[in-house]
């Protein structure tokens, strides 16, 4: 981890311009979005993902506002103890709901932001947020943690984590402009739409750290409505992720 008292979430979907050109491009009725992985491809073959659990017109507000959602909105690891700041006035929950990732060295899971601390977050990069369309970025926000946490665990599933009480997330960076190899051959070589965002999360299993990348995609799904498409995987920067990796690609 960076040593930071209150680090930021661990998804905080900082999709910037190449997110909304990508949507405002809309998609044919039944196509994939182009460089848009299938379900399947985007969970390297794992379950399907749940859709959100929330309706066709909050999936929309959330993708409206998916590229201001900055970088310094703070978590805490110790639950509702650190009390953040707020410089306005404006009236919202301030209410943080806990995850269910564990944070490495403590005892704690990572608690996501308020709706509060979004939209002030939001307006020091002057993003010009708007207060009701908090109560549906919260949800989905914290959603795709959750969803990204469920995939790492679908990965580490019997490597030995269990034995410690289970993987924890140690820490998280988003890299927005900078493509993983998948995502550049993908967009470069291929012609593929490039994934709106990608973050970084290191990954603890009894003392073995293992990273894993998360590229974020659009799609605008003809009866489901715009979705978040998850492409995880272990980056092949150690041996326990090339080993995950070639075992996923065996299929053991």
């Amino acid at each position: 981890m960076s040593g930071d008292d209150q680090p930021r979430c661990p998804v905080d979907h900082s999709a910037r311009e190449a997110w909304m050109s990508s949507m405002s491009k809309g998609n044919p009725a039944g196509a994939e979005q182009p460089g848009a992985p299938s379900q399947s491809q985007a969970t390297e073959a794992q379950p399907t993902p749940s859709a959100c659990p929330v309706d066709h017109s909050a999936r929309s507000i959330w993708l409206k506002n998916a590229g201001q959602v900055t970088e310094d909105v703070e978590c805490s690891s110790d639950k509702q103890a650190d009390i953040p700041h707020y410089s306005t006035d404006v009236a919202l929950p301030t209410e943080r709901e806990q995850s269910s990732i564990p944070r490495t060295g403590t005892e704690h899971n990572w608690v996501y932001p308020s709706q509060k601390q979004f939209f002030e977050a939001m307006l020091r990069k002057n993003w010009n947020p708007h207060a009701e369309d908090m109560k549906t970025v919260i949800p989905l926000h914290n959603s795709v943690n959750e969803r990204v946490w469920n995939y790492i665990k679908m990965w580490e599933k019997d490597q030995g984590g269990e034995s410690c009480g289970g993987i924890k997330l140690t820490s998280f960076k988003g890299s927005a402009k900078e493509l993983t190899p998948r995502a550049w051959f993908r967009s470069t070589v291929l012609g593929y739409t490039r994934p709106f965002d990608r973050h970084d999360w290191r990954v603890d299993r009894c003392g073995t750290e293992i990273d894993y990348v998360i590229d974020f995609y659009s799609d605008d799904h003809p009866k489901l409505g715009p979705q978040i498409l998850l492409d995880v995987r272990p980056k092949l920067n150690s041996f326990e992720g090339l080993k995950l990796r070639v075992l996923k690609a065996l299929g053991l």
